[in-house]
Protein backbone atom coordinates (compact mmCIF):
# COMPACT_ATOMS: atom_id res chain seq x y z
CA UNK A 1 0.00 0.00 0.00
CA UNK A 2 1.56 3.78 -0.80
CA UNK A 3 2.49 5.60 1.90
CA UNK A 4 0.72 8.64 2.78
CA UNK A 5 2.01 11.89 2.01
CA UNK A 6 1.90 15.86 2.73
CA UNK A 7 0.18 16.70 -0.70
CA UNK A 8 -2.40 19.37 -0.31
CA UNK A 9 -0.51 21.39 2.03
CA UNK A 10 -0.12 23.96 -0.10
CA UNK A 11 -2.92 23.46 -2.45
CA UNK A 12 -5.39 22.96 0.04
CA UNK A 13 -6.58 19.78 -1.54
CA UNK A 14 -7.20 17.54 0.83
CA UNK A 15 -5.98 14.23 -1.25
CA UNK A 16 -5.80 11.89 1.54
CA UNK A 17 -9.73 11.97 2.36
CA UNK A 18 -10.03 11.96 -1.64
CA UNK A 19 -7.58 9.17 -2.25
CA UNK A 20 -9.51 7.08 0.66
CA UNK A 21 -12.99 7.76 -0.52
CA UNK A 22 -11.69 6.73 -3.78
CA UNK A 23 -9.93 3.83 -2.48
CA UNK A 24 -13.20 2.92 -0.27
CA UNK A 25 -15.27 1.68 -3.33
CA UNK A 26 -12.53 -0.41 -4.97
CA UNK A 27 -11.74 -2.07 -1.81
CA UNK A 28 -15.43 -4.02 -2.17
CA UNK A 29 -14.18 -6.66 -4.00
CA UNK A 30 -11.28 -7.44 -1.44
CA UNK A 31 -13.96 -6.96 1.54
CA UNK A 32 -15.80 -9.83 0.08
CA UNK A 33 -12.85 -12.03 0.03
CA UNK A 34 -12.57 -11.50 3.51
CA UNK A 35 -15.69 -11.78 4.68
CA UNK A 36 -15.73 -15.47 2.51
CA UNK A 37 -12.76 -16.23 3.87
CA UNK A 38 -14.12 -16.05 7.55
CA UNK A 39 -17.15 -17.70 6.58
CA UNK A 40 -14.87 -21.11 5.44
CA UNK A 41 -12.20 -20.69 8.73
CA UNK A 42 -15.46 -21.06 10.55
CA UNK A 43 -17.23 -24.05 8.67
CA UNK A 44 -13.78 -25.64 8.58
CA UNK A 45 -13.43 -25.15 12.47
CA UNK A 46 -16.84 -26.70 12.99
CA UNK A 47 -16.08 -29.39 10.69
CA UNK A 48 -12.78 -29.80 12.30
CA UNK A 49 -15.05 -30.13 16.27
CA UNK A 50 -17.12 -32.34 14.73
CA UNK A 51 -14.45 -34.84 12.92
CA UNK A 52 -12.99 -34.98 16.79
CA UNK A 53 -16.52 -35.72 18.33
CA UNK A 54 -17.18 -38.67 15.74
CA UNK A 55 -13.54 -39.96 15.88
CA UNK A 56 -14.60 -40.13 19.66
CA UNK A 57 -17.68 -41.72 19.19
CA UNK A 58 -16.40 -44.43 16.96
CA UNK A 59 -13.36 -45.32 19.63
CA UNK A 60 -15.82 -45.96 21.98
CA UNK A 61 -17.87 -48.32 19.55
CA UNK A 62 -14.79 -50.13 19.03
CA UNK A 63 -14.10 -50.83 22.74
CA UNK A 64 -17.96 -51.75 23.29
CA UNK A 65 -17.89 -54.17 19.88
CA UNK A 66 -15.79 -56.32 21.73
CA UNK A 67 -17.45 -58.90 23.69
CA UNK A 68 -14.27 -58.99 26.44
CA UNK A 69 -15.18 -55.70 27.43
CA UNK A 70 -18.65 -56.32 28.49
CA UNK A 71 -17.45 -59.13 30.89
CA UNK A 72 -15.68 -57.36 33.25
CA UNK A 73 -14.92 -59.81 36.20
CA UNK A 74 -13.69 -59.02 39.72
CA UNK A 75 -12.25 -61.26 42.29
CA UNK A 76 -13.00 -61.08 45.59
CA UNK A 77 -11.13 -62.98 48.86
CA UNK A 78 -11.92 -63.64 52.18
CA UNK A 79 -8.37 -63.82 53.43
CA UNK A 80 -6.08 -61.24 51.02
CA UNK A 81 -3.24 -61.59 53.32
CA UNK A 82 -3.56 -65.44 52.07
CA UNK A 83 -4.93 -65.91 48.97
CA UNK A 84 -5.80 -62.71 46.62
CA UNK A 85 -6.86 -63.24 43.42
CA UNK A 86 -7.61 -61.55 39.50
CA UNK A 87 -9.81 -62.52 37.13
CA UNK A 88 -10.16 -61.45 33.37
CA UNK A 89 -13.34 -61.23 30.86
CA UNK A 90 -12.97 -65.50 30.41
CA UNK A 91 -13.42 -66.31 34.39
CA UNK A 92 -17.18 -67.44 35.13
CA UNK A 93 -19.15 -66.13 37.89
CA UNK A 94 -19.35 -67.99 41.37
CA UNK A 95 -17.63 -68.96 44.79
CA UNK A 96 -14.55 -71.07 45.26
CA UNK A 97 -13.31 -72.58 48.83
CA UNK A 98 -9.19 -72.28 48.35
CA UNK A 99 -6.94 -74.08 51.07
CA UNK A 100 -3.34 -73.37 50.57
CA UNK A 101 -1.06 -76.46 52.42
CA UNK A 102 2.44 -75.63 50.78
CA UNK A 103 4.07 -72.95 49.24
CA UNK A 104 6.06 -73.22 46.00
CA UNK A 105 9.94 -72.39 46.52
CA UNK A 106 13.47 -72.17 44.56
CA UNK A 107 16.20 -73.96 45.39
CA UNK A 108 19.09 -72.04 46.78
CA UNK A 109 22.36 -73.36 47.30
CA UNK A 110 25.59 -71.22 48.64
CA UNK A 111 29.21 -71.98 48.58
CA UNK A 112 31.43 -72.52 51.11
CA UNK A 113 33.21 -69.39 52.26
CA UNK A 114 36.01 -67.09 50.62
CA UNK A 115 37.77 -63.97 51.46
CA UNK A 116 35.92 -61.43 49.32
CA UNK A 117 34.38 -61.59 45.47
CA UNK A 118 38.11 -60.92 43.90
CA UNK A 119 39.18 -64.10 45.45
CA UNK A 120 40.62 -66.57 42.76
CA UNK A 121 38.71 -69.95 42.48
CA UNK A 122 39.87 -71.39 39.56
CA UNK A 123 39.25 -72.40 35.87
CA UNK A 124 37.35 -74.69 33.96
CA UNK A 125 34.26 -75.51 32.79
CA UNK A 126 30.83 -75.55 35.01
CA UNK A 127 27.98 -78.02 33.58
CA UNK A 128 24.74 -76.26 34.55
CA UNK A 129 21.44 -79.11 34.73
CA UNK A 130 17.78 -78.44 35.67
CA UNK A 131 15.33 -81.11 36.61
CA UNK A 132 14.07 -82.58 39.67
CA UNK A 133 15.79 -83.71 42.66
CA UNK A 134 14.26 -86.90 44.81
CA UNK A 135 15.50 -89.68 47.75
CA UNK A 136 19.30 -88.14 46.88
CA UNK A 137 18.83 -88.55 42.87
CA UNK A 138 18.68 -86.17 40.27
CA UNK A 139 16.54 -86.36 37.04
CA UNK A 140 16.88 -83.74 34.35
CA UNK A 141 13.91 -82.32 32.97
CA UNK A 142 12.19 -83.34 29.78
CA UNK A 143 13.37 -81.74 26.37
CA UNK A 144 16.10 -79.90 29.03
CA UNK A 145 19.61 -79.42 27.60
CA UNK A 146 22.78 -78.95 30.11
CA UNK A 147 24.47 -75.63 29.46
CA UNK A 148 28.33 -75.39 29.93
CA UNK A 149 29.58 -72.39 30.93
CA UNK A 150 33.59 -71.63 30.75
CA UNK A 151 35.23 -69.92 33.75
CA UNK A 152 38.78 -68.84 31.68
CA UNK A 153 40.96 -66.52 33.52
CA UNK A 154 38.77 -63.85 33.12
CA UNK A 155 36.52 -65.00 35.18
CA UNK A 156 38.31 -66.80 37.41
CA UNK A 157 37.44 -64.97 40.71
CA UNK A 158 34.06 -65.40 42.38
CA UNK A 159 32.56 -62.50 40.91
CA UNK A 160 33.76 -63.45 38.01
CA UNK A 161 32.07 -66.70 38.65
CA UNK A 162 28.58 -65.10 39.20
CA UNK A 163 29.21 -62.92 35.97
CA UNK A 164 29.25 -66.22 34.28
CA UNK A 165 26.88 -67.96 35.61
CA UNK A 166 24.37 -64.94 35.11
CA UNK A 167 25.35 -64.46 31.21
CA UNK A 168 24.69 -68.38 30.14
CA UNK A 169 21.06 -67.82 30.25
CA UNK A 170 20.56 -70.88 32.52
CA UNK A 171 17.41 -70.43 34.41
CA UNK A 172 20.24 -69.66 37.36
CA UNK A 173 20.90 -66.45 39.40
CA UNK A 174 23.90 -66.34 41.32
CA UNK A 175 24.88 -63.45 43.64
CA UNK A 176 27.12 -62.58 46.41
CA UNK A 177 26.57 -62.76 50.28
CA UNK A 178 29.15 -60.73 52.01
CA UNK A 179 29.57 -61.68 55.72
CA UNK A 180 31.64 -61.04 58.76
CA UNK A 181 32.94 -65.20 57.57
CA UNK A 182 33.31 -63.82 54.28
CA UNK A 183 32.31 -63.67 50.96
CA UNK A 184 29.92 -66.81 49.69
CA UNK A 185 28.30 -67.32 46.01
CA UNK A 186 24.67 -67.92 46.55
CA UNK A 187 22.78 -69.60 43.21
CA UNK A 188 19.00 -69.29 43.07
CA UNK A 189 16.66 -71.27 40.80
CA UNK A 190 13.34 -70.98 39.54
CA UNK A 191 10.55 -72.17 42.03
CA UNK A 192 9.02 -75.13 41.47
CA UNK A 193 10.12 -79.11 41.98
CA UNK A 194 11.35 -79.63 38.78
CA UNK A 195 13.97 -76.63 38.96
CA UNK A 196 16.16 -77.77 41.53
CA UNK A 197 19.96 -77.30 39.77
CA UNK A 198 23.42 -80.27 39.18
CA UNK A 199 26.46 -78.24 38.57
CA UNK A 200 29.42 -80.26 37.48
CA UNK A 201 32.68 -79.47 37.37
CA UNK A 202 35.21 -79.86 34.81
CA UNK A 203 38.29 -78.66 36.67
CA UNK A 204 41.31 -77.12 35.37
CA UNK A 205 43.38 -78.73 38.08
CA UNK A 206 42.80 -82.58 37.19
CA UNK A 207 40.24 -83.27 40.46
CA UNK A 208 36.49 -82.83 39.82
CA UNK A 209 35.38 -83.58 43.79
CA UNK A 210 38.02 -82.37 45.47
CA UNK A 211 36.85 -79.21 47.28
CA UNK A 212 39.53 -77.24 45.86
CA UNK A 213 39.33 -75.12 41.87
CA UNK A 214 36.70 -75.07 40.52
CA UNK A 215 35.60 -78.40 41.89
CA UNK A 216 34.73 -76.43 44.95
CA UNK A 217 31.31 -74.98 43.70
CA UNK A 218 30.00 -78.42 42.42
CA UNK A 219 26.23 -79.86 43.50
CA UNK A 220 25.44 -82.72 42.99
CA UNK A 221 23.03 -84.13 44.98
CA UNK A 222 23.77 -87.96 44.49
CA UNK A 223 27.07 -87.50 45.45
CA UNK A 224 29.04 -86.80 49.24
CA UNK A 225 30.10 -83.37 50.81
CA UNK A 226 33.63 -83.38 49.53
CA UNK A 227 33.08 -85.80 46.59
CA UNK A 228 31.14 -83.45 44.44
CA UNK A 229 28.44 -81.70 46.73
CA UNK A 230 30.53 -79.07 47.90
CA UNK A 231 27.69 -76.78 47.72
CA UNK A 232 24.96 -76.47 50.86
CA UNK A 233 21.63 -76.30 50.05
CA UNK A 234 19.92 -73.33 52.05
CA UNK A 235 16.30 -73.97 50.80
CA UNK A 236 14.96 -76.82 48.68
CA UNK A 237 13.00 -76.67 45.81
CA UNK A 238 9.05 -77.27 46.03
CA UNK A 239 5.34 -76.95 44.34
CA UNK A 240 2.76 -75.06 46.15
CA UNK A 241 0.29 -77.87 47.07
CA UNK A 242 -3.21 -76.17 46.73
CA UNK A 243 -6.85 -77.15 46.80
CA UNK A 244 -10.03 -75.93 45.45
CA UNK A 245 -13.10 -76.88 45.96
CA UNK A 246 -11.49 -79.91 47.36
CA UNK A 247 -9.92 -80.87 44.23
CA UNK A 248 -5.71 -81.08 44.81
CA UNK A 249 -3.67 -79.37 42.49
CA UNK A 250 0.13 -78.33 42.34
CA UNK A 251 1.92 -75.16 41.56
CA UNK A 252 5.92 -74.58 40.24
CA UNK A 253 4.81 -70.71 41.48
CA UNK A 254 2.91 -68.97 44.01
CA UNK A 255 0.59 -67.52 40.92
CA UNK A 256 -0.98 -70.22 39.34
CA UNK A 257 -2.61 -68.62 36.21
CA UNK A 258 -4.64 -71.57 35.13
CA UNK A 259 -6.57 -73.83 37.66
CA UNK A 260 -9.33 -71.49 37.06
CA UNK A 261 -10.45 -70.27 33.64
CA UNK A 262 -9.71 -66.41 33.64
CA UNK A 263 -8.41 -66.37 37.10
CA UNK A 264 -4.51 -66.17 38.40
CA UNK A 265 -4.45 -67.06 41.82
CA UNK A 266 -1.48 -65.27 44.39
CA UNK A 267 -0.75 -67.77 47.10
CA UNK A 268 1.09 -65.43 50.09
CA UNK A 269 0.68 -68.02 52.79
CA UNK A 270 -0.33 -72.05 54.15
CA UNK A 271 -3.92 -71.30 55.18
CA UNK A 272 -5.57 -73.08 58.73
CA UNK A 273 -9.19 -72.69 57.53
CA UNK A 274 -10.82 -72.64 53.47
CA UNK A 275 -9.95 -68.80 51.60
CA UNK A 276 -13.61 -68.20 50.07
CA UNK A 277 -12.91 -66.42 46.23
CA UNK A 278 -15.85 -64.57 44.54
CA UNK A 279 -16.24 -64.00 40.96
CA UNK A 280 -18.55 -61.12 39.79
CA UNK A 281 -19.49 -59.10 36.92
CA UNK A 282 -18.32 -55.38 37.56
CA UNK A 283 -21.38 -53.95 36.87
CA UNK A 284 -20.51 -50.51 37.56
CA UNK A 285 -17.88 -50.89 34.42
CA UNK A 286 -20.80 -52.19 32.14
CA UNK A 287 -22.70 -49.22 33.53
CA UNK A 288 -20.08 -46.77 32.48
CA UNK A 289 -19.70 -48.55 28.79
CA UNK A 290 -23.37 -47.99 28.08
CA UNK A 291 -23.13 -44.26 29.86
CA UNK A 292 -19.45 -43.59 27.88
CA UNK A 293 -21.62 -44.02 24.40
CA UNK A 294 -24.65 -42.01 25.33
CA UNK A 295 -22.25 -39.28 26.20
CA UNK A 296 -20.60 -39.73 23.49
CA UNK A 297 -23.87 -39.50 21.17
CA UNK A 298 -25.16 -36.33 23.05
CA UNK A 299 -21.42 -34.43 22.30
CA UNK A 300 -21.95 -34.99 18.99
CA UNK A 301 -25.89 -33.98 19.12
CA UNK A 302 -25.20 -31.37 20.79
CA UNK A 303 -22.30 -29.84 18.75
CA UNK A 304 -24.47 -30.57 15.47
CA UNK A 305 -27.66 -28.62 16.79
CA UNK A 306 -25.82 -25.70 17.90
CA UNK A 307 -23.31 -25.07 14.49
CA UNK A 308 -26.66 -25.66 12.14
CA UNK A 309 -28.96 -23.69 13.74
CA UNK A 310 -31.28 -21.31 12.48
CA UNK A 311 -31.83 -17.26 13.47
CA UNK A 312 -34.60 -16.18 11.59
CA UNK A 313 -32.82 -12.76 12.48
CA UNK A 314 -29.23 -13.96 10.63
CA UNK A 315 -27.41 -12.98 13.61
CA UNK A 316 -26.99 -16.11 15.40
CA UNK A 317 -26.79 -18.87 12.48
CA UNK A 318 -24.60 -21.55 13.21
CA UNK A 319 -21.53 -21.67 10.66
CA UNK A 320 -22.78 -24.89 9.27
CA UNK A 321 -26.72 -23.70 9.14
CA UNK A 322 -27.87 -25.08 5.59
CA UNK A 323 -25.02 -26.89 4.91
CA UNK A 324 -26.18 -30.29 3.07
CA UNK A 325 -23.62 -32.29 4.58
CA UNK A 326 -23.80 -31.19 8.16
CA UNK A 327 -27.56 -32.16 7.84
CA UNK A 328 -26.52 -35.28 6.45
CA UNK A 329 -24.51 -36.13 9.04
CA UNK A 330 -27.13 -35.30 11.99
CA UNK A 331 -29.50 -37.48 9.93
CA UNK A 332 -27.68 -40.57 9.31
CA UNK A 333 -26.32 -40.23 13.46
CA UNK A 334 -30.56 -40.30 14.66
CA UNK A 335 -31.48 -43.02 12.08
CA UNK A 336 -29.06 -45.64 13.34
CA UNK A 337 -30.57 -45.40 16.60
CA UNK A 338 -33.74 -46.92 15.72
CA UNK A 339 -34.35 -50.90 14.57
CA UNK A 340 -33.54 -54.06 16.17
CA UNK A 341 -30.38 -56.06 16.03
CA UNK A 342 -32.06 -59.12 13.94
CA UNK A 343 -30.62 -62.35 15.14
CA UNK A 344 -30.40 -61.42 19.23
CA UNK A 345 -32.81 -62.81 21.46
CA UNK A 346 -34.10 -60.68 24.28
CA UNK A 347 -32.59 -57.06 24.70
CA UNK A 348 -32.27 -56.80 21.00
CA UNK A 349 -33.13 -52.50 20.43
CA UNK A 350 -31.60 -49.46 22.57
CA UNK A 351 -34.80 -48.45 24.24
CA UNK A 352 -34.75 -52.26 25.66
CA UNK A 353 -31.54 -51.56 27.54
CA UNK A 354 -32.66 -48.36 28.90
CA UNK A 355 -31.66 -45.86 26.49
CA UNK A 356 -34.53 -43.46 25.12
CA UNK A 357 -33.86 -40.61 22.08
CA UNK A 358 -35.34 -37.30 23.48
CA UNK A 359 -37.19 -34.43 21.94
CA UNK A 360 -34.19 -32.36 21.58
CA UNK A 361 -32.55 -35.44 20.21
CA UNK A 362 -30.21 -36.29 23.15
CA UNK A 363 -30.32 -39.72 24.53
CA UNK A 364 -31.07 -40.62 27.77
CA UNK A 365 -30.48 -43.56 30.16
CA UNK A 366 -33.05 -45.38 32.20
CA UNK A 367 -30.36 -46.30 34.90
CA UNK A 368 -33.46 -48.90 36.74
CA UNK A 369 -34.03 -51.13 33.11
CA UNK A 370 -30.19 -50.62 32.47
CA UNK A 371 -29.02 -51.95 36.00
CA UNK A 372 -31.62 -55.31 35.52
CA UNK A 373 -29.17 -56.09 32.33
CA UNK A 374 -25.72 -55.48 34.32
CA UNK A 375 -25.59 -58.70 35.82
CA UNK A 376 -26.35 -60.54 32.44
CA UNK A 377 -23.47 -59.07 29.77
CA UNK A 378 -23.52 -61.31 27.25
CA UNK A 379 -27.17 -59.48 25.92
CA UNK A 380 -25.56 -55.99 26.33
CA UNK A 381 -22.37 -58.01 24.56
CA UNK A 382 -24.42 -59.19 21.70
CA UNK A 383 -26.73 -55.76 21.33
CA UNK A 384 -23.85 -53.66 20.75
CA UNK A 385 -21.04 -56.01 19.32
CA UNK A 386 -22.75 -58.51 17.13
CA UNK A 387 -20.85 -58.93 13.82
CA UNK A 388 -22.96 -58.70 10.30
CA UNK A 389 -24.31 -61.99 9.59
CA UNK A 390 -24.29 -62.36 5.86
CA UNK A 391 -25.26 -59.52 4.04
CA UNK A 392 -27.69 -58.39 6.29
CA UNK A 393 -26.65 -55.25 7.90
CA UNK A 394 -29.55 -55.14 10.52
CA UNK A 395 -27.81 -58.03 12.49
CA UNK A 396 -24.82 -56.02 13.32
CA UNK A 397 -24.64 -54.50 16.65
CA UNK A 398 -25.24 -50.99 17.61
CA UNK A 399 -21.22 -50.12 18.08
CA UNK A 400 -20.57 -52.15 15.00
CA UNK A 401 -22.72 -49.81 12.75
CA UNK A 402 -21.64 -47.07 14.83
CA UNK A 403 -18.04 -47.69 14.01
CA UNK A 404 -18.99 -48.75 10.44
CA UNK A 405 -20.66 -44.98 9.57
CA UNK A 406 -17.74 -43.22 11.69
CA UNK A 407 -15.73 -44.78 9.23
CA UNK A 408 -17.38 -43.33 6.30
CA UNK A 409 -17.49 -40.15 7.58
CA UNK A 410 -13.79 -39.92 8.76
CA UNK A 411 -11.69 -42.46 7.18
CA UNK A 412 -9.57 -41.30 3.85
CA UNK A 413 -12.28 -40.87 1.39
CA UNK A 414 -15.24 -40.41 3.90
CA UNK A 415 -17.92 -37.67 3.82
CA UNK A 416 -16.42 -35.16 6.12
CA UNK A 417 -12.56 -35.36 5.00
CA UNK A 418 -13.54 -34.35 1.34
CA UNK A 419 -15.66 -31.69 2.90
CA UNK A 420 -12.83 -30.61 4.56
CA UNK A 421 -10.72 -30.83 2.07
CA UNK A 422 -12.73 -29.10 0.26
CA UNK A 423 -13.23 -25.94 2.15
CA UNK A 424 -9.37 -25.80 2.64
CA UNK A 425 -8.83 -25.86 -1.18
CA UNK A 426 -11.38 -22.78 -0.90
CA UNK A 427 -9.58 -21.57 1.63
CA UNK A 428 -6.58 -21.42 0.19
CA UNK A 429 -7.96 -20.20 -3.55
CA UNK A 430 -9.17 -17.68 -1.20
CA UNK A 431 -5.93 -16.00 0.01
CA UNK A 432 -4.23 -16.28 -3.41
CA UNK A 433 -7.20 -13.81 -4.73
CA UNK A 434 -6.78 -11.73 -1.97
CA UNK A 435 -3.69 -11.80 -2.36
CA UNK A 436 -3.96 -10.85 -6.03
CA UNK A 437 -6.57 -8.23 -4.89
CA UNK A 438 -4.60 -6.11 -2.18
CA UNK A 439 -1.31 -6.13 -5.14
CA UNK A 440 -3.87 -4.49 -7.53
CA UNK A 441 -5.29 -2.13 -4.87
CA UNK A 442 -1.88 -0.87 -4.06
CA UNK A 443 -1.28 -0.25 -7.79
CA UNK A 444 -4.74 1.56 -7.44
CA UNK A 445 -3.90 3.56 -4.76
CA UNK A 446 -0.44 4.35 -5.97
CA UNK A 447 -1.55 5.75 -9.25
CA UNK A 448 -4.30 7.98 -7.21
CA UNK A 449 -1.90 9.56 -5.50
CA UNK A 450 0.56 10.58 -8.24
CA UNK A 451 -2.25 11.64 -10.07
CA UNK A 452 -3.16 13.77 -7.30
CA UNK A 453 0.19 14.78 -6.18
CA UNK A 454 0.64 16.10 -9.93
CA UNK A 455 -2.83 17.91 -9.23
CA UNK A 456 -1.38 19.43 -5.94
CA UNK A 457 1.74 20.72 -7.50
CA UNK A 458 -0.21 22.22 -10.43
CA UNK A 459 -2.25 24.15 -8.08
CA UNK A 460 0.23 24.88 -5.41
CA UNK A 461 2.16 26.80 -8.73
CA UNK A 462 -0.94 28.45 -9.80
CA UNK A 463 -1.46 29.75 -6.29
CA UNK A 464 1.59 31.59 -5.90
CA UNK A 465 1.46 32.92 -9.77
CA UNK A 466 -1.85 34.50 -8.47
CA UNK A 467 -0.52 35.63 -5.57
CA UNK A 468 2.59 37.90 -7.10
CA UNK A 469 0.03 39.46 -9.99
CA UNK A 470 -2.01 40.38 -7.10
CA UNK A 471 1.10 42.04 -5.38
CA UNK A 472 2.01 43.70 -8.52
CA UNK A 473 -1.30 45.39 -9.08
CA UNK A 474 -1.27 46.06 -5.27
CA UNK A 475 -4.24 43.97 -4.57
CA UNK A 476 -2.60 42.00 -1.72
Amino acid sequence: MASITSTGVGSGLDVNSIVTGLMSAEKQPLTLLQTRASTDQAELSAFGSLQSQISSLAGIATTLSTASNWNPMQASTSDSTSVSATATSAAAPGTHSIEVQQLAQAQVLASGFFGSSASVVGTGTLVLDVGTTANGSFTPRGGSSPVAITIDAAHQTLGGIRDAINAAGAGVTASIVNGAAGSRLVLRAASGADSSIRLTASDADGNNTDTSGLSALAWDPAAAAGAGANLTQTQAAQDAKFSIDGVALTSATNTPDTALDGVTLTLSRVTTAPVQVGLSVQTMAVTKNVNDFVNAWNSINTLLRSQTQADPTGASNGPLQGDFTARSVLSGLRSMLLGTVTGVSGVNSLSAAGISLQQDGSLRVDSTKLGKLTSQPAQLAALFGQPQSGSDPSSRGFAVRFKAWSDSLTGTDGVLTSRVASIQRDVKDNQNRQDDEQSRLDKVEAALRAQYQRLDTQMSTLNAQLARMKSALGLS
